[in-house]
């Protein structure tokens, strides 16, 4: 039966808890003392509170038809299996299939999924009004066989003419009966199975239909009984035993989390909470995202701050699951965000950071949730040298290597430094077992001194350094910079990335590593290097030039782009296989272009005289 039946209204509100500093017998009371403590208190609340309800309003079961729950279907009517639709992944061409039928007051959804091609079966109500204005979630009795499954609700909602389904996970007890509680901010949309950027926002009033869905990517036969489907308005306590539910699905339950659920969809990070784990989470109370600032909020749900957003959620959640007495023991956990919180007891309270926890220890399938008063905000990012290659991602083998040399505390002191940093890809062209003997401890003043060699005292910008043609290492040693082939170079290797700036220098990425040369091979170097630019073509290194140029100019720095043409003339003038009468032309295009003082005056003026060399070579 698809109805309106009402049932009774079950809620359960928050507790605040307060502790004395000392015992009767004057001593610090134990951390066991503190977990049980947390633990217990709400329990003893939410006694007091059913027993107050019970004398002032008499027996709850009175309350019956109270109008606050809504019962959405119970499949004891015999025209029930009119009212549904299957939906299989084959109409995409897939191979699951799947379907409902009816027996006995009960809804039967088996069938079998295929992960080749798709691996989907799905059933819903045909089209309907169903306003659940005021509900919290929906709530569900089933007997599954331990799969996942999930719930849908559709409304109105549409993208490039494709309804958007919103869904919500579950897990089943293979032979077990459940009732599940899932609140309605769970619910997230999706299409064929991907999630929308920038989604929309499930209204209540307007679902039209609502389902069931198996799409846990493995294959075989599934089976899921469905007795009743209700819209409640509060989540009751016995609907789920204690950690049957994940993080996400205890901390909607609750209710007081509104705001950190559409945190965590803002951030993508739903997902992730309701995965595996285990995980700990520090669980801010809409309260607790209330104290902050006006429009703090409202600024980080906004999708260019989703990254800050992030490192703040990510900053509640601690890898495992750690209870009270155990935290409060190690006295600080390490979050996923890569930062500590201190966990101790001051002025009466448990406290996380500056937050006070208001209940402990609640138990989830996949971790433990404790309730905090206040919103924990990280510090801010460090943004010295090491700390801004970590966040790039693509230093590991760097960073590693400065570890191993002990050179780490150097970078990251006041300095100012100049890095040209190589990738992890840069570190992969090297030899096979190159890095892995550097790293040795016997090897420690070979990496020391490569190391070194690619660092420059003071701070010092590309332009600078293109200027200067040569810069001083750390190591003693110079390394030579210049444009070839269009291309600004340090020695042989190509810098990809310039100018990173850092609070105590600069960083310039590089695609090679840089090797210290002995006195013979820098010899050979050069050698090569002159035949290199007095063989290359000169319409070649005019292409080059103009291809490395455009970008930059284009960019908004006409002044690099002046600088990579002025370095082409300048070798053009001086190459002989270049008729003297263009040598001497170019030569006087760089005198007038060094009297401009506009950069892009000066960038057209060089850009002028390669064009027409270019026609001219281009003719002969």
């Amino acid at each position: 039966m698809v109805g309106t039946r009402t049932g009774q209204n079950w809620a359960a509100g928050p507790s605040h808890l307060g502790f004395p500093e000392k015992c009767e017998s004057g001593e610090r009371p134990s951390n066991e003392y503190w977990s049980m403590t947390l633990r217990n208190t709400p329990l003893c609340l939410a006694s007091m509170l059913l027993l107050i309800t019970s004398v002032v309003a008499g027996n709850p079961s009175e309350q019956a038809n109270s109008g606050q729950n809504l019962l959405l279907a119970d499949f004891e009517e015999t025209d029930v299996a009119e009212g549904w639709k299957t939906v299989n992944d084959n109409v995409m061409g897939g191979r699951s299939k799947g379907g409902p039928s009816f027996d006995q007051g009960l809804l039967i959804f088996t069938g079998e999924t295929n992960t080749n091609g798709g691996g989907f079966s799905s059933i819903r109500t045909e089209p309907g009004e169903y306003d659940l204005s005021g509900k919290s979630g929906l709530l569900i009795r089933v007997r599954g066989d331990g799969r996942t499954y999930k719930a849908s609700l559709r409304t109105d909602v549409k993208m490039r003419s494709w309804a958007v389904p919103f869904r919500a996970d579950f897990e089943t007890v293979k032979g077990e009966w459940q009732e599940i509680f899932l609140p309605l901010g769970s619910f997230t949309p999706t299409l064929f199975g991907q999630n929308i950027p920038n989604p929309p926002t499930l209204d209540p009033a307007k679902v039209k239909s609502f389902g069931f869905m198996i799409y846990d990517k493995n294959d075989g036969p599934f089976s899921l009984e469905v007795d009743w489907v209700k819209a409640v308005s509060g989540a009751r306590s016995g609907d789920a035993k204690a950690g049957s539910g994940t993080i996400v699905d205890k901390a909607l339950a609750d209710g007081r989390f509104g705001t950190l659920a559409a945190a965590l969809n803002k951030a993508d990070m739903v997902s992730v909470l309701k995965g595996k784990g285990p995980f700990t989470v520090f669980a801010p109370t809409d309260e607790a995202f209330a104290k902050l600032p006006k429009g703090a909020v409202d600024e980080l749900l906004k999708s260019e701050n989703r990254e800050k957003l992030q490192a703040i959620l990510k900053f509640h959640v601690s890898p495992g699951a750690t209870g009270l007495a155990t935290a409060l023991d190690a006295g600080k956990a390490k979050t996923v965000q890569g930062e500590n919180v201190t966990i101790a007891f001051r002025e009466g309270r448990v406290r996380v950071n500056d937050a006070a926890i208001l209940n402990a220890d609640l138990k989830c399938s996949n971790g433990v949730i404790h309730v905090i008063d206040s919103v924990l905000l990280p510090p801010e990012p460090k943004n010295d040298i090491p700390s801004v290659a970590k966040r790039a991602g693509s230093f590991t083998t760097l960073l590693a290597a400065v570890k191993a040399a002990g050179l780490d505390d150097v970078i990251a002191s006041e300095g100012p430094f100049t890095i040209f940093a190589p990738t992890d890809a840069a570190f992969e062209a090297l030899p096979k077992g190159t890095v892995k003997d550097l790293l040795k401890e016997e090897n420690r003043d070979q990496l020391t001194a490569i190391l070194s060699y690619h660092a420059i005292p003071g701070k010092v910008s590309a332009g600078d350094a293109l200027n200067a043609k040569k810069a001083k290492t750390l190591n003693g040693m110079e390394v030579r910079l210049g444009i070839e082939d269009g291309l600004l170079k340090v020695n042989g290797a190509t810098i990809r990335k310039t100018d990173i700036a850092c609070d105590n220098g600069v960083i310039h990425v590089i695609d090679a590593v840089l090797l210290p040369p002995s006195k013979e091979s820098a010899e050979r170097e050069n050698q090569v290097s002159a035949r290199a630019k007095t063989t290359m073509a000169p319409i070649k290194r005019i292409e080059a030039a103009i291809d490395r140029g455009v970008p930059i100019f284009n960019g908004g720095d006409p002044a690099q782009c002046a600088d990579i043409y002025r370095e082409c003339l300048t070798a053009l003038s001086k190459e002989e296989s270049i008729d003297p009468k263009w040598r001497s032309a170019l030569k006087s295009v760089l005198k007038r272009g060094a009297k401009k003082e506009c950069n892009i005056d000066r960038a057209w003026l060089y850009r002028s005289g390669l064009d027409h060399l270019y026609a001219a070579i281009s003719k002969s």
